[in-house]
């Protein structure tokens, strides 16, 4: 709860923004939940796809729903509270490829560490000393951490696909949309004639 309470935003599906508000996919009918917890600064926004704030339906024993969000980040956060080792391929899906686990620890302390997994791009990355973090340092501590390694796994990947530019910032590949889809559009959109000014004296 830590992790993701402190120093991050609650957000309400069904009413935010998407326009502002990065929602990383989650549908904002119901479908996924109503709530979302979304961390943000000047130049990046951070969406949780948080497996118990989505719905548990009956007809759906597997959690296919959860998995398809979940299975599609490149970096899963492990809350191991269970008193056993966690083992890599427990949470599986087709982009995993780090794990950022917490193992709380007596006294409101926390072991952390970084992993990938043995089967991706990262496989040579050595595992992340383990770190011993207060409960007032761990969300700070996890989020750059899993940003970072996110940022990684981008570069990575574009490496790895012969991309020409490794990896690209999310406003470049904004731009980049529209640039193309400027270059679709049957009519070329022109420049709004601006405000006449008019100046008192």
């Amino acid at each position: 709860k830590a992790v993701v309470s402190t120093q991050s935003t609650g957000i309400w599906l069904r009413r935010c923004d998407q326009g502002t508000v990065y929602v990383g996919g989650l549908d904002t009918s119901g479908h996924d939940g109503d709530y979302a917890i979304s961390w943000r600064d000047k130049t990046t926004q951070v969406i949780f796809h948080v497996a118990t704030l989505m719905p548990q339906n009956e007809t759906d024993p597997t959690s296919t729903n959860k998995k398809r969000h979940i299975g599609n980040n490149f970096v899963t956060i492990v809350y191991n509270d269970s008193g056993l080792p966690y083992h890599q391929g427990t949470i599986k899906g087709q982009c995993n490829q780090c794990d950022v686990t917490i193992v709380p620890q007596p006294n409101d302390m926390n072991l952390v560490y970084l992993s990938s997994h043995k089967d991706t791009k990262l496989s040579d990355l050595k595992p992340h000393s383990k770190l011993l973090v207060s409960n007032s340092s761990l969300a700070c501590l996890v989020r750059h951490m899993a940003v970072n390694a996110n940022h990684l796994c981008q570069v990575s990947n574009g490496l790895t696909t012969g991309a020409m530019v490794a990896y690209n910032c999310n406003w470049l590949e904004r731009l980049k949309k529209i640039q193309s889809i400027l270059s679709r559009s049957i009519t070329p959109m022109s420049s709004p004639t601006p405000p006449r000014r008019e100046t008192m004296f």
